[in-house]
């Protein structure tokens, strides 16, 4: 019992600061030992603390880890064996861990990947909240984010206690929260990397959540709060911040609604872009510029002197048919990538209108 305990002392996994690096494992096939005689494991206990790491890999079956998982947090393991549990276990479940093996992982969490998570089917509240528990404090807020994705696309409901241990976690979970469960501290606290899965829909609710929590900051302190939620913004808020002389970069402004940049004149989007103005010529063909450049009058984007190409010739009307399209469900014939218009001469239009 002194020898394990020495041995366990030097090795337990919660005592080392980092993280050790860890070597891809070989190929099936490519130098593996046969597991000794007598040396086959029965039991996950503390016996296997003392296998050399080809022997866990000989000697250790995945079905055996998976039926006594409990047993794995009880005995101090290094991150290498874990790491040979984990890989056994993924070949066993290729296509992600069953419910009955996830609500048994306890600490075994903090080794696996917010990519190993995203496969799982996460059905149970309890097990959501059992693997919070074991996650507070441990960096492993991707993959709490990714858990709770699971758990809400599968139609899952935080209650007010789950939510109350997320707003400890890095707010990476925002994208998958509905409105009502969308606390106004955890929007203040998210940041671009926390944003980044979010979808335009989702993004839309997230918007007004931020602006309602930044609402007592000031100008420069506000918009750089906002900043990361303008995704979501519409066109109104947009256009407010280029009367208020607040410029985007490029990154941010290719981010915005493709809808919502549509309906910005050229004036606005050189308020709104400043110094970052430059960046509209290598962004012509890519959207939503070259969406916004083709309902533009070409005369004002001349005067811009960036040499932009695409717009509406002088002279010309821009019809947006996508009002009537959506009505009729008549089809356009438009060139890839041009918005729904139609250009034509005010006597051409005239002659339609008679028609």
């Amino acid at each position: 019992t002194t020898l394990w305990l020495q041995h366990a002392s030097k090795d337990l996994r919660w005592q080392r600061p980092e993280r050790t690096v860890i070597l891809p494992r070989a190929p099936r096939g490519m130098g593996e030992q046969a597991c000794p005689p007598g040396r086959k494991a029965q039991a996950v206990d503390e016996n296997l603390v003392f296998y050399e790491d080809w022997e866990l890999e000989a000697c250790v079956d995945g079905a055996l880890l998976a039926d006594q998982m409990a047993r794995l947090s009880l005995v101090p393991f290094t991150y290498e064996q874990l790491h040979i549990f984990k890989l056994k276990l993924d070949e066993l479940y290729p296509q992600g861990y069953p419910p009955s093996l996830v609500r048994r992982l306890s600490y075994f969490f903090l080794s696996v990947t917010p990519e190993d998570v995203l496969k799982w089917n996460v059905t149970s509240l309890e097990t959501v909240k059992s693997l919070l528990k074991v996650s507070k404090g441990r960096g492993m807020d991707a993959q709490v984010a990714a858990l709770i994705a699971r758990y809400v696309r599968g139609g899952g409901r935080l209650d007010n206690a789950t939510l109350d241990t997320l707003a400890t976690f890095q707010p990476m979970y925002l994208c998958f929260l509905c409105p009502e469960q969308l606390d106004l501290g955890s929007v203040g606290r998210g940041g671009p990397q926390d944003l980044d899965a979010c979808s335009p829909r989702q993004m839309a609710v997230l918007y007004p959540k931020a602006r309602t929590a930044f609402q007592n900051m000031s100008g420069s302190e506000y918009f750089a709060r906002i900043k990361p939620y303008l995704r979501g913004a519409p066109t109104e808020d947009l256009r407010a911040l280029s009367r208020q002389n607040i410029s985007l970069d490029m990154a941010m402004f290719k981010k915005l609604q493709t809808e919502v940049v549509l309906k910005l004149t050229v004036a606005e989007v050189q308020k709104l872009l400043g110094s970052d103005l430059v960046g509209l010529k290598a962004e012509e063909e890519n959207s939503p510029l070259r969406e916004w450049i083709s309902r533009q009058p070409q005369d004002e984007l001349d005067r811009l002197g960036l040499g932009l190409r695409g717009g509406v010739p002088n002279g010309y009307l821009v019809l947006d048919l996508s009002v009537r399209e959506a009505t009729s469900g008549g089809p356009h014939l438009l060139r890839p990538g041009l918005a729904p218009v139609l250009t034509v001469t005010p006597s051409l239009l005239l002659g339609l209108i008679q028609k």
